[in-house]
């Protein structure tokens, strides 16, 4: 079996780590995870919030793999022992924004493979079957960052000032956007009901409109509520609930690849390593920079940033 990994930080200049963690231990588990960006900017000692979750988590995982937990434990008590770490460890940091983080694991038995997923990093099988939760909130935080940017660029003229007044204007909020004059109180609702309809929710505006108007500060309140139409679950310090969780075994004799990876890979290459994903991620940048066309996302690219961290770990041959 042949391993490779890569990890780049959205940071273009590299000088400041990203959210992703990457965890290779042969013979044992490899897994992603991505830290929930902190929308705040707060460092922890050098560290964001997103990351110290990550680590926090890859920290468990580690341990159980060494201590062969990871083949016997079940996958709602797995979730729910990282997420009690990640709630002492937001405790300890005194933390402004809930930490909160992906799970991506494949744990080796031996003669198959046990894959563990929490939240929207992925396993792709064999280059074709796919294992990744899209989460619905992320569809209306994105439908209405790429209304709010197409109309600030309109005023504005240069991408990376429109991209950031618009990562503000997502973060804190219509309302406080209304408060602020950077758009009318009928461009908001104009926001809300495009958003909800590019969603699918337009039976579901209440909730759209709750969400978008107190903005992605507001998104923790969504975290794990159940039956809630914009409810997720998240390893975030609360209880995780099971939805779009996923607990699979595979035989390896069954196999020819396994890659892991983070959501900063917005389009599936065709090959299965690691220079396979860069091309395609290039190809993307290319093809849509501020992601707002083919590439949507919750944030687009500048000349200073992508639009997330990205990492993937590919396993071949056996």
């Amino acid at each position: 079996m042949n391993i490779a990994s890569f990890s780049q930080s959205k940071y273009k200049n590299a000088a400041t780590p990203g959210d992703d963690v990457a965890l290779i231990i042969p013979g044992r588990v490899l897994a992603v995870f991505d830290g929930a960006t902190d929308p705040t900017g707060a460092s922890y000692g050098g560290l964001s919030s997103g990351r110290i979750a990550a680590l926090a988590a890859a920290n468990a995982v580690a341990k159980m793999g060494l201590d062969g937990m990871l083949e016997t434990i079940a996958a709602p008590k797995l979730f729910q022992n990282i997420s009690d770490i990640l709630k002492q460890e937001a405790e300890r940091i005194n933390a402004s924004h809930p930490p909160s983080t992906t799970l991506a694991i494949v744990a080796d038995l031996g003669d198959s493979f046990r894959l563990l997923l929490a939240g929207d990093s992925g396993v792709r099988i064999n280059g074709s079957r796919l294992l990744q939760h899209a989460k619905l909130i992320d569809k209306v935080s994105t439908s209405a960052r790429i209304l709010v940017f197409k109309q600030l660029f309109a005023v504005m003229g240069d991408g990376d000032a429109a991209e950031a007044r618009t990562r503000a204007t997502i973060f804190s909020g219509l309302r406080s956007a209304v408060e602020n004059g950077i758009m009318t109180a009928q461009e908001a609702e104009n926001v809300v009901i495009a958003a909800a309809r590019m969603s699918g929710l337009e039976s579901d505006i209440e909730a759209v409109e709750e969400f978008l108007m107190g903005g992605i500060r507001v998104q923790p309140q969504f975290a794990n509520r159940q039956g809630h139409v914009l409810g997720y679950a998240s390893v975030n310090g609360g209880t995780v609930i099971e939805d779009g969780t996923v607990d699979l075994s595979i035989a390896k004799d069954k196999l020819v690849s396994l890659e892991i990876f983070s959501d900063g890979y917005l389009s599936l290459p065709a090959g299965t390593d690691v220079a396979d994903w860069e091309a395609e991620f290039d190809r993307v940048e290319a093809a849509d920079f501020h992601k707002l066309a083919d590439y949507p996302s919750v944030k687009g690219s500048t000349s200073t940033e992508f639009s997330d961290d990205r990492t993937v770990v590919c396993l071949n041959g056996w």
